[in-house]
This record gives structure tokens, sequence and C-alpha cells, in this order.
């Protein structure tokens, strides 16, 4: 027993002593190029092929998969130029509404149409302007901002799939279809204004690394425009 585990301490060594000498001696295969030949690796089929022969396979998968991490940085440029053009026309869109009740229409039939959202809920934690009779306002009870303060705590719009209660009382008959959703604060937690929120009908569309500058970019925006016709609307 202790003559195989001393065996087995040297083969390690020699090994280390191997392995160093040829990192630390990089023109060793250029003065014995006969070796690169002579030498021959198993290969996951069975065969044995050369030296030289593996190191081309090796180079030949390193630029696959280099070729393949360009292609999707590519990919994702151009997304997000796309992406930022549709903010910026829905910005436009918006403060061209006019009022509140377009204001609302608008903002949830491009979200629908443009941001490929199944689902749109808009709950203000505000009481109505004289007049109006949309949903949206939920009136100033701070019940309604207590029961979406984990969204206003939160660093980040919060995504993945929501409680069956949450669900119903955001996307009421669209509920039992929505599998993953984005619950997005409008104004912050000292003065919460109310949530937006997008559902999908598929449970990967929302999920803790979906999108998060983007989901707090449209949070501030339509915050911003909101108040402009909010004022309007109380003056």
């Amino acid at each position: 027993m202790k003559g195989e585990l001393g065996k087995s301490l040297t083969d390690e060594l020699d090994e280390k002593m191997v392995a160093d000498y040829l990192r630390h001696h990089a023109d060793f295969f250029e003065r014995h190029k006969e070796l690169l030949v002579e030498l021959s690796l198993p290969h996951e089929a069975g065969a044995a092929v050369s030296l030289i022969e593996r190191q081309v396979k090796m180079l030949r998968e390193q630029r696959q998969q280099l070729k393949n991490k360009l292609g999707a940085l590519i990919h994702n440029a151009q997304y997000n130029e796309e992406l930022s053009q549709r903010l910026h026309e829905l910005t436009l869109a918006l403060l061209e509404a006019g009022g509140l009740e377009q204001l609302f229409k608008v903002l949830r039939t491009q979200l629908l149409d443009r941001f490929n959202a199944d689902a749109v809920a808009l709950r203000l934690f505000l009481a109505p302007p004289q007049g109006y009779r949309g949903g949206e306002f939920i009136g100033e009870d701070e019940l309604h901002a207590r029961r979406f303060e984990k969204v206003f705590n939160a660093a980040e719009p919060i995504r993945g799939r929501l409680s069956p209660d949450l669900l119903e009382e955001l996307f009421e008959a669209e509920a039992a279809d929505i599998a993953s959703a984005a619950l997005i604060p409008l104004g912050d937690s000292d003065k919460p204004l109310g949530v937006l929120s997008l559902g999908s009908y598929d449970p990967e569309r929302f999920h803790q690394q979906a999108g998060a500058m983007f989901l707090r970019s449209l949070g501030e925006i339509f915050t911003g425009v909101m108040k402009i016709y909010l004022s309007r609307a109380a003056g």
C-alpha cells in the first residue's frame, strides 16, 4: 500500500513537472516537431488523433464559440436599439394623447401591439378627476399603497409569477391566462402613485433577469407624462 501511494504521488509530481516544463518552454514542439505527429490522444469517438489534429479541433471550437458570442452581442445591440426607438415613439404618443382617457388608451394599445404584452393593468392610488369614470383610479386609501408596498421597496420592477389573488386583482377576467408578469411602480416609496402591470401568457417572458432597465424607464416616462395630464385635469 505504501509503495502504491508513493508511486501515485510520484506520477502526479512527474505530470506536474512535465506540464510546468511545457508551459515555460513554449518552443519545445518547435524543436521536436516530430512529436506533434507521433503523439496521439484519445478521441471521444474512440479513435486516436495526433496532437496537432486535436489542437486544430480545439482552435475551430474556440473560433465557433467566439463567433456565437459575437453574433449574440450584435443581436442584443440591434434589439436594444429597436427597443429604445419604440420607447421613444411611445413617449411621443403619450405626450400627444390630449387627455387622461386617451393617455391610458394609448398606453394600453402601444404595450399590447408594439411591446408584445398580453395584458395591461393600471391601478392608481388617487381619487379620479371629476367626471372621470374609468377604473384605473382606485382611491387614496392607504391600504392600496400597502398592498403594493413590496413593489416600491424593491430596487427594481418585480418580475415573475404572481399569487392568484394578486393576478385576479390586477388582471380580473384575464388572470387565469397570465403565466408571468411585471409590476412597475409609478412614483416612489415616499409618494406612491400607482402600479403599472404587464402580463404574459408565457411563463418565461417576465423572469427575474428580464429587462429591468426598460421596465424602469417605462415607469419613469409614464409617471412624468401622467403628472402633466393630472395637473391639467385638476386645473
